[in-house]
C-alpha cells in the first residue's frame, strides 16, 4: 500500500492533515486510510484536519451516512476521532457524527484545532 502522507504521529494521538485537489470519494479513502493505520498502529486519538482539502461541496446526506458507517467500521471502537472542517462540513456533518455514534464511532467535528484537540485528549467520562 503506498505511504499516508501527511499522517504524523504525535506523543498521545496522530495527525492526519491532507492536503491537494481530490473529490468526495478520495478524500473518504485518505480518511478511511488514516483510520485503519491508526488501529493498526494501536493509536487510539486521531485528529483529521480536512481544511486542506478544496474543491468538492459538503456531503450529500447519502454520502455522509456512507462515510460514517466505512470510518466507524474501520475504526471498530478502537479510534477516537476529531474532525477539524469547513465551517459548512461541520454544520451539515451532525448527521455524519450521529450515524457515527450509533455504529459505536466517538466522532465529532470541530471548527478549528486547538477546540477538537482539548476534546480529543480529554478522557473519556469527563
Amino acid at each position: 500500500m503506498k505511504k499516508l502522507a501527511h499522517f504524523q504521529q504525535k506523543r498521545a494521538y496522530a495527525v492526519f492533515c491532507p492536503v491537494g485537489q481530490v473529490s468526495f470519494s478520495e478524500m473518504a479513502e485518505l480518511m478511511s486510510r488514516a483510520v485503519l493505520r491508526c488501529r493498526r498502529e494501536k493509536i487510539d486519538k486521531l485528529l483529521i484536519d480536512s481544511r486542506g482539502l478544496p474543491g468538492f461541496h459538503p456531503p450529500l446526506m447519502f454520502e455522509q451516512y456512507n462515510l460514517a458507517e466505512r470510518i466507524a467500521s474501520d475504526a471498530k471502537s478502537q479510534v477516537k476521532i476529531a474532525h477539524v472542517a469547513s465551517p459548512e462540513w461541520v454544520r451539515s456533518g451532525k448527521f455524519s457524527v450521529m450515524v457515527a455514534k450509533n455504529r459505536g464511532l466517538d466522532a465529532k467535528n470541530f471548527n478549528s484545532e486547538p477546540e477538537a484537540l482539548e476534546w480529543l485528549l480529554t478522557p473519556a467520562g469527563k
